[in-house]
């Protein structure tokens, strides 16, 4: 159903249009909002560079027919321990149909077959339920609870940690 791909410059109007819905800014941790203009081509830009210096690796979710973008998924990659930081966001309209938990399965099996990492983690506001069901699908299990962690709003948020190492995703894999 989907196509993982980098970003380019053309995607700018589509990102800023997606990822400027409140409703997304809402549920993720680190979303700007508003997402003013030139927000998007800044961010675009910085993906070649930082994907070369093994840092990063975020990508365009489109859909596979029509190339239609419609979300984000990324690592945050630290070389020396061999984990990374997932995050991830679908356009409103698109959710509730599977795309991320489809987006995330392809960003592991890349991860720990390609980029030899050894853990993925991730965080999500606990209170965007949909975000934590998308990371159990997956295989994460939970490390914790971080109490009044991040600040939306004007309102202290927990959030919650999950995890997937590559021993327990190749154990998942097996078939029975």
């Amino acid at each position: 159903m989907l196509r993982l791909r980098p970003f380019n410059l053309k995607d700018s109007r589509r990102v800023q249009l997606l990822a400027g819905d409140e409703a997304i800014a809402s549920g993720a941790i680190n979303m700007p909002h508003p997402y003013t203009d030139g927000v998007a081509e800044s961010w675009i830009s910085s993906h070649e560079e930082e994907y070369q210096k093994g840092n990063s690796l975020i990508l365009a979710i489109t859909l596979k027919e029509t190339e239609l973008l419609i979300g984000s998924i990324g690592l945050y990659i630290n070389k020396k321990h061999q984990h990374a930081e997932l995050g991830y966001w679908i356009g409103k309209e698109y959710w509730g149909k599977g795309y991320c938990t489809e987006a995330v399965a392809g960003v592991i099996n890349f991860s720990f077959s390609k980029l030899n990492l050894h853990k993925i983690f991730a965080y999500y506001l606990c209170r965007n339920h949909a975000s934590g069901k998308v990371l159990k699908k997956n295989g994460f299990k939970s490390e914790g609870l971080l109490r009044e962690h991040v600040k939306y709003k004007n309102v202290f948020e927990d959030i919650e940690c999950l995890s997937l190492l590559h021993p327990e995703h190749k154990e998942n894999k097996k078939e029975p």
